[in-house]
């Protein structure tokens, strides 16, 4: 398959009045043409930081390092107006709130024209029309729906509102930052359906940044799960499932209720996330695992390939 973007060594640091965090370190992932990845890890990690960097979304106290490599450029390299020309036309983002992405007193249809004219000056507003109209109804909305303002919507039908933002202009890609957050989970069903019948129809990737890994389960083709700022696991979905390597991993997923095992024990994951600004020495899952050795105490493991998977930690090497 081809490769639509790939991430190579990514580390992203925000500076603070009281010290710096260290927020994402040497993240390294592809995605290919049709295929979904998830993100996924627990709140703080990294995910919202990594998508938003793909589109060059940081602000202006954080740090980027390493390469995002889009069509053999280096998006972290692009001057202002060349990630213009990108962001929305060939890479979109669909935000984890909707209430406050879309302007409470601009008609759907107005945002629609402020994201096709930033493309192009040229077009006719019958032709934006159009164009609004197709990326609604791919995304469940009535194109009758173009003069509504948001507070006119559901939570539920604005967040498809930002998904059809995100392909009006048929992007390549398509970061998705917890696009079912605060949602019931009908409605959070329904979402993920749009966004997999889109990654059907419209030949696009998708980058899934969620905490839930029931949806993951459902549309991902990869996962790369980050722990406090990196890539601990990085698998196919099935080996991902069936067998995770990574001691976080695995408590992951042993902490997803499941209804159909009535004897089932529910886990947690004991402790919290280690401070960003002032990492520990060794591994930064040490403080939590089960499985800690002496070794990951004292040093920072590398990423060591295991049966075609990528895995970090001291178990493996």
């Amino acid at each position: 398959m081809d490769t639509n973007i790939e991430i190579k060594n990514l580390s992203i640091e925000y500076r603070m009045r009281n010290g710096t965090v260290h927020a994402v370190r040497d993240a390294d992932f592809s995605v290919d043409k049709k295929e979904t990845l998830s993100i996924v890890g627990e709140s703080g990690c990294g995910k919202s930081t990594t998508g938003h960097a793909i589109l060059k979304l940081l602000p202006s106290n954080a740090r980027a390092t390493g390469s995002i490599i889009y069509n053999g450029k280096n998006i972290l390299t692009m001057s202002n107006n060349e990630i213009r020309q990108i962001r929305g036309k060939h890479i979109s983002i669909v935000f984890q709130d909707p209430m406050t992405s879309l302007d409470p007193i601009m008609r759907v249809k107005d945002h629609f024209f402020e994201l096709i004219k930033a493309h192009d000056s040229k077009v006719n507003e019958q032709e934006m029309i159009e164009i609004a109209s197709c990326a609604l109804e791919a995304s469940g909305v009535s194109a009758k729906r173009l003069n509504n303002y948001p507070f006119e919507f559901s939570g539920g039908m604005r967040q498809r509102v930002m998904i059809a933002l995100a392909i009006a202009l048929q992007p390549s890609v398509i970061v998705a930052d917890e696009p079912t957050t605060s949602l019931d989970v009908v409605v959070q069903e329904q979402i993920m359906e749009v966004l997999k019948n889109l990654k059907r129809t419209k030949d696009m990737s998708i980058i899934l940044i969620t905490h839930d890994l029931g949806i993951v389960a459902e549309v991902a083709d990869k996962v790369a799960v980050m722990y406090a700022g990196e890539i601990v696991e990085y698998a196919d979905i099935y080996n991902l499932y069936k067998n995770p390597l990574h001691p976080y991993t695995q408590l992951l997923l042993k902490s997803v209720p499941n209804i159909k095992i009535g004897d089932m024990e529910l886990h947690n994951i004991p402790g919290s996330l280690p401070d960003l600004k002032n990492i520990p020495q060794g591994c930064r899952f040490r403080d939590r695992c089960p499985m800690v050795k002496d070794i990951c105490k004292k040093e920072t493991p590398p990423i060591i390939d295991k049966d075609g998977r990528k895995v970090r930690c001291w178990l493996y090497g």
